[in-house]
């Protein structure tokens, strides 16, 4: 008899072992068979994100240059290079494609003048070349430096810049790069200056130029 209930008792629990067993594989096809459809409700084109709700979009970074001035080796009517060096080595500019800037030249086109007060990138790449039978007899000091002046400074300041040395052999292809990220008042003037010993070295197509941008 005792042996009868026990089996009885076993029974009983397989039955409800099984039972709970079929109700959670119910349950489980349930939730995959409404989750299917709810992706199929899904707009083409559109991907199911992780921790965004619906109509909430990712914010974007909207941060961009508003204004930028690409200067490029001065250049005379007929298109061709021309003197690019005024007294004490400053550089001359030739702005280039800048029809709507708010930028402007001054000073024999020496001096870029700031338009508004804000947070610049000036970026500034001057470009070298050894040719044949060059006249150079030692290696060549490639200092260079972009200078900041305004109103309320006592003299010119100094923004950004380097200094490299060039080997003197022919046919020898340098270039000199100085990048800042500088805040500047309305009216801040800008210069680039180099050492006049290197100008005649100085490659003055595309290579060679001076950006400036309000970011």
């Amino acid at each position: 008899m005792q042996q009868c209930r026990d089996m009885k008792q076993h029974e009983k629990g397989w039955r409800w072992a099984a039972g709970f067993l079929i109700v959670m594989l119910w349950l489980q096809v349930s939730l995959r068979v409404t989750e299917a459809a709810n992706t199929s409700k899904q707009p083409e084109g559109q991907d199911i994100q992780a921790g965004v709700q619906p109509g909430v979009k990712p914010r974007k970074n909207i941060r961009r240059a508003k204004e930028t001035v690409h200067l490029l080796t001065a250049r005379g009517p007929d298109g061709k290079v021309v003197p690019t060096l005024n007294e004490q080595g400053i550089y001359i500019w030739w702005m280039y494609h800048n029809t709507r800037s708010i930028f402007k030249l001054e000073d024999n086109s020496t001096t870029l003048v700031v338009p508004k007060k804000g947070l610049y990138f000036v970026n500034l790449k001057m470009y070298y070349y050894i040719p044949t039978g060059h006249e150079c007899k030692e290696n060549l000091l490639l200092t260079t430096c972009i200078k900041q002046y305004h109103p309320s400074y006592l003299e010119w300041r100094d923004v950004v810049k380097g200094m490299d040395t060039m080997q003197c052999v022919d046919r020898w292809y340098q270039s000199v790069t100085l990048s800042q990220m500088v805040r500047l008042e309305k009216g801040t003037k800008l210069r680039v200056i180099i050492n006049p010993v290197n100008y005649d070295f100085i490659n003055g197509d595309g290579s060679t130029y001076f950006t400036v941008t309000l970011l």
